[in-house]
């Protein structure tokens, strides 16, 4: 039986590990889900052009792509001005949701984190187990001890 100091341990070790690898998951499948269609630039509708020519008025437009993200249709335009490249989040209706400069690097450090939880948190799970183990082997271990010396002493006194 496991001191109560130990399942303690060992099942905050256990939810960790759980918390890890789902948000590790969550990361990469949300990183790595693809919910946008490229669209030529001249599908882009006429609203969604003119709002972004107001938010950027020096800006050439080089891509386009529809996504809904989080349950919000939006038409994604890549500007550049100059040598910055910008994201422009449009809604269908031509109201300007965000603008951005377009560096993806945040995007793929988030990504390295969520594969990196996905490891750790199994792994994590393994070591505190194997900790635990190695707890409970020693104890019972004195234990065997501490019989074993009764046992002696109560063998020298019975002769």
């Amino acid at each position: 039986v496991l001191p109560r100091s130990y399942r303690i341990a060992f099942g905050i070790a256990l939810l960790l590990s759980l918390l890890c690898t789902l948000y590790g998951g969550h990361l990469v499948k949300t990183l790595t889900a693809d919910n946008s269609k490229a669209i030529d630039l001249t599908g882009i509708p006429d609203v969604v052009v003119d709002a972004v020519r107001t938010e950027k008025p020096d800006g050439v437009i080089t891509a386009a792509e529809f996504e809904n993200d989080g349950g919000v249709d939006m038409y994604e335009i890549t500007v550049l001005v100059g040598d910055v490249e910008y994201e422009v989040d449009v809604s269908p209706s031509g109201e300007v949701l965000d603008v951005v400069v377009d560096d993806d690097s945040g995007d793929y450090a988030m990504l390295k984190l969520g594969y990196a939880l996905v490891i750790v948190g199994p792994t994590a799970l393994v070591v505190s187990a194997a900790v635990v183990w190695r707890l409970v082997k020693q104890k019972s271990d004195r234990e065997d001890v501490h019989k074993r010396n009764v046992m002696e002493n109560l063998d020298g006194r019975a002769l």
